[in-house]
């Protein structure tokens, strides 16, 4: 059974967490605060298959049927190990490969399916937690990034990801001079290309109205910081988001007020936002993020009693990214009741 190394990372995260319940919290350089706050008692899948963990740490399958079956925590932690060898191992970082060592577990603990969270949520594990500070334990659920794979997309390109400018001072010559512009680096070259031609560039709107709703949630404002953000990164070649906002504010108390909102945006988008759904405001993911380092630790960015930890880990590892400039027809200008406008698409990446 072929998986690409996202999905093998998240088979690895589900069977180090029930190998080593005690998460590990850490702060945003992912040095360790504690390991003692939180507990994980239990896994559930999509299929509402739970994984229990025992007072001997072995493991305790439940199907909805309610039929049951023990795993050896030894004999997890062997095919824990294989498997984290295998996907270190692996020379290729994108498509599926198979890993044969691995597949019998698969087709016993996960009944042959892939480890998955519930379909359409934003969540990657759903787990019941003790946390020992209250002395209770909760449904929680979490994002798990990985850094055994590719690195993850924060937010994925789309029609609604598109953000409209108006160009000015410009003619038809301009236009088809920029259009005409072609290469790896054309989109670099037409925002340079355009600067030099003296165009003015005033952003317009968010093409989709249900994202353009989405960010007035967080902030009224946050489509055009946003917007004069993207441009600037084609204009001085740069996609690092704090560079960025370095780049665009005038003085310290506007780089604060950029910063505070990239990282709610941030916060929004890993947790809750959709671009193409409209957003309630209410994030889906309440438990964090599980970090999977290149080397195969696991740690967790905790959102219960650490929230800023999360913000500034967030601010500090993202950055914007290039998706395809054909299929969304970035600097391509176009001419609309004798006005000239083109696009530009968002898309963030883990850095």
């Amino acid at each position: 059974m072929g998986f690409n190394r996202g999905e093998w990372s998240e088979l690895y995260t589900f069977l180090h967490l029930l190998i080593n319940p005690n998460l590990e919290i850490v702060d945003e350089h992912l040095k360790l605060i504690n390991n003692s706050t939180f507990q994980v008692m239990q896994i559930e899948l999509e299929d509402k298959t739970r994984y229990k963990i025992q007072k001997d740490n072995n493991i305790t399958k439940i199907r909805a049927s309610g039929v049951k079956k023990v795993y050896l925590i030894d004999n997890l932690k062997e095919e824990k190990d294989i498997l984290l060898d295998k996907i270190l191992n692996h020379k290729k970082s994108k498509g599926s490969f198979e890993i044969k060592e691995i597949q019998p577990l698969i087709d016993d603990l996960l009944d042959g399916h892939k480890f998955k969270g519930k379909s359409k949520a934003k969540g990657d594990l759903e787990a019941e937690v003790l946390d020992r500070k209250r002395g209770s334990s909760f449904d929680l659920k979490y994002n798990i990034k990985s850094s055994l794979g590719s690195s993850a997309t924060l937010l994925n390109a789309s029609s609604h990801t598109n953000f409209i400018y108006e160009v000015s001072n410009i003619d038809d010559n301009i236009m088809n001079q920029n259009n005409a512009i072609k290469g790896r680096k054309k989109l670099l070259e037409r925002a340079s290309f355009l600067q030099n031609s003296d165009a003015v560039i005033e952003f317009i709107k968010v093409q989709s109205d249900t994202f353009s709703y989405n960010l007035k949630m967080v902030d009224s404002n946050l489509d055009k910081i946003l917007a004069d953000m993207l441009y600037l990164s084609y204009i001085k070649n740069e996609k690092d988001i704090q560079k960025l906002i370095a780049l665009t504010v005038k003085n310290e108390d506007e780089y604060n007020f950029y910063k505070k909102k990239i990282a709610d945006f941030a916060n929004a988008v890993t947790f809750g936002m959709r671009a193409s759904e409209r957003w309630n405001g209410t994030n889906e993911v309440n438990g964090g993020i599980i970090i999977v380092t290149k080397t195969g630790e696991v740690y967790l960015l905790d959102l219960i009693y650490f929230k800023t930890v999360v913000d500034k880990y967030l601010i500090d590892n993202i950055k914007l990214d290039s998706p395809s400039s054909t299929r969304y027809k970035m600097f391509e200008i176009y001419k609309e009741s004798g006005r000239y406008y083109f696009k530009l698409n968002l898309q963030v990446r883990f850095k």
